[in-house]
């Protein structure tokens, strides 16, 4: 990948990555912004709601009220006369004035709701109205006078004496009901310890967004009027399920709580709660989707601004790239056409006079000149090598006349010897920084203890216990330790030298050990002698035991090389670790 692109694409993620944290932060700032609005414009309209709950509910109130205090109709409802005209005078009084007072109490009452009046049929004016129910009203009027004979025994007549104040939902009528005891303090007639009426005022589910105000903070937001008993009455936004009021309702503790956030349906609402006078209670929900939804169009526009500015900004450092990469691509050029470093012109590598350029042409032209040098220096090793060659061949030629003569003369223990040193010598300067198996380095080794016997007259004894023959390691690995041995090591009177070679492989290791019946060699020097520590040891030239150590942690790495140890009778062992199978990294 070229300079030119490469820096394009690191400053493209870099703008990419500003552009994505730049977006998560103004998403957190518009979410929390609009979700601040959201709550503060909720709140306000949970209160403006409020209020008008109260104001409606407080005029059915006075108009309970007016009914409890109003002498006349006290004394309307204590009539007990026989005389049809009387009764009827009555009855139509008793119309007039709570008409007059269902009219005149409650705002527009004429078109939001319309009032009814059942009367005790324990009072004896009660049996000259018409037993009706909330369902079977046959008179256009907005506000009527029945006997509750028909309804004293249903379940919402029953509740509004024991509560005084009883809202419920008459779904056959679809209207919202709200229903108060009421005890005329004038009344003298037959006591009644259930009062003298129930008034219900009802209000048609499609008129109370008429009463409530119905402006909706989201396009998914809605509220829901509950009465004491948390029954839903009605929902101003019928895609909010019922099932997410009454979750709301349950999650408030039951009117405990007044504003809280909830996940139902997979969906996190924003809920507040109110409870106006006179038993309703008003829940308000808005789903995050909303919030979420109006966080899309400046957040949009955000983006679209960002993205155009970053593809301006990265067309001109495209452009600038260019201009400041083009010297340095045009040097990259000119050297990857140097095929030989003896014939390049040194003038077609001035491209240009930037100070750093001019440095790095400089620092190549040096280090043409020192390939170019070591190439030389290189070529003069290989002949002089070629030349050394002829040296060991002629010797070897040599010996074998010896050998010869040798053996035609009746000396084999020459011959024997002769030959030895020839197989030795063939050993050590054929690759000798080689890999050959463990049986290989074993043949030098006992052609090596053949001529020191021949030489020394002694009888040293090589013992071995190998389990694989093709184990690999480094051509004189063990032939310096086992020279080590019959040189320095020092056995009982009378005892002969015995060298045991052991070796076997453990998982990812070779494990060699070098061990004879010496005595009295101590193993920690000779530690301190490989680590190079100050010891009274003289440091013999060849193949010593340190050079051994280098080259096998040259070749395996850490946690390979030589270690001596003192066995139980203080004979020395030499350990030696080699890790992996020895290849060059």
């Amino acid at each position: 990948m070229g300079i030119r692109k490469k820096f394009f694409l690191i400053s493209a993620a870099f703008i990419l990555i500003i552009l994505i944290i730049s977006y998560s932060v103004m998403y957190l700032y518009f979410y929390r912004t609009i979700f601040r609005e959201t709550v503060i414009n909720q709140r306000t309209n949970v209160e403006l709601n409020r209020r008008m709950a109260d104001n409606f509910m407080e005029s059915i109130y006075q108009t309970s009220v007016q009914l409890v205090s109003d002498q006349a109709l006290g004394e309307y409802l204590s009539e007990n006369s026989s005389n049809p005209m009387e009764i009827i005078q009555a009855r139509l009084a008793i119309q007039d004035q709570f008409a007059h007072y269902a009219t005149h109490q409650a705002v527009n009452s004429s078109y939001y709701y319309r009032s009814t009046l059942f009367l005790s049929d324990l009072l004896p004016i009660a049996g000259s109205f018409e037993p009706r129910t909330l369902d079977d009203n046959p008179y256009v009027s907005s506000n009527s006078v029945f006997s509750n004979s028909r309804v004293k025994e249903e379940e919402w007549y029953q509740k509004t004496l024991d509560r005084n104040v009883y809202v419920f939902l008459n779904q056959d009528t679809d209207e919202i009901c709200i229903a108060r005891k009421i005890t005329n303090t004038y009344y003298i007639g037959p006591y009644d310890s259930n009062g003298t009426a129930v008034l219900v005022v009802s209000v048609a589910s499609s008129q109370i967004e008429s009463v409530f105000s119905s402006i909706p903070i989201t396009p998914q937001s809605g509220y829901a009027i509950l009465n004491d008993e948390g029954t839903i009455l009605y929902r101003s936004n019928t895609r909010t399920s019922s099932g997410i009021y009454d979750a709301a309702w349950k999650e408030s503790g039951y009117g405990q709580d007044s504003e809280f956030t909830m996940r139902a349906d997979g969906q996190v609402y924003l809920v507040n709660y109110c409870q106006p006078q006179y038993g309703i209670q008003l829940l308000f929900v808005t789903p995050s989707s909303d919030i979420e939804d109006s966080i899309q169009s400046p957040l949009g526009t955000y983006s679209l601004i960002f993205v155009s500015i970053s593809l301006v900004i990265l067309a001109g450092i495209y452009i600038i790239t260019g201009r400041l990469s083009r010297p340095l691509i045009r040097f990259s050029d000119a050297v990857a056409q140097i095929r030989d470093p003896r014939n390049y012109d040194p003038a077609k590598l001035r491209i240009s006079k930037e100070r750093e350029l001019v440095m790095l042409e400089n620092s190549f032209h040096k280090l043409i000149e020192n390939i170019r040098i070591h190439e030389e220096s290189e070529k003069r090793s290989q002949l002089r090598a070629l030349q050394a060659q002829i040296n060991p061949h002629f010797i070897f030629n040599a010996m074998d006349m010896v050998n010869w003569l040798a053996l035609s003369r009746n000396c084999d223990d020459i011959a024997g010897i002769v030959s030895s040193i020839a197989n030795m010598m063939r050993y050590s300067i054929t690759d000798a920084d080689s890999m050959v198996p463990i049986w290989k380095e074993m043949e030098n080794i006992q052609e090596f203890i053949s001529i020191y016997r021949l030489r020394h007259n002694s009888q040293p004894i090589l013992q071995t216990d190998i389990q694989e023959r093709e184990i690999m390691i480094p051509k004189f690995t063990l032939q310096p330790l086992v020279e080590n041995s019959v040189r320095h090591a020092r056995t009982a009177e009378n005892e002969k030298l015995v060298i045991v070679i052991r070796a076997c492989r453990k998982e990812t290791q070779t494990i060699i050990e070098v061990h004879d019946n010496g005595r009295n060699c101590d193993a920690e020097t000779l530690n301190r002698h490989i680590r190079y520590e100050d010891t009274d040891l003289n440091v013999s030239s060849g193949f010593g035991i340190r050079n051994v150590n280098e080259r096998i942690n040259l070749r395996f790495g850490k946690g390979s090389g030589i270690f001596y140890s003192n066995g139980a009778n203080g004979s020395l062992i030499a350990h030696v670790v080699l890790t992996g199978d020895g290849k060059w990294e």
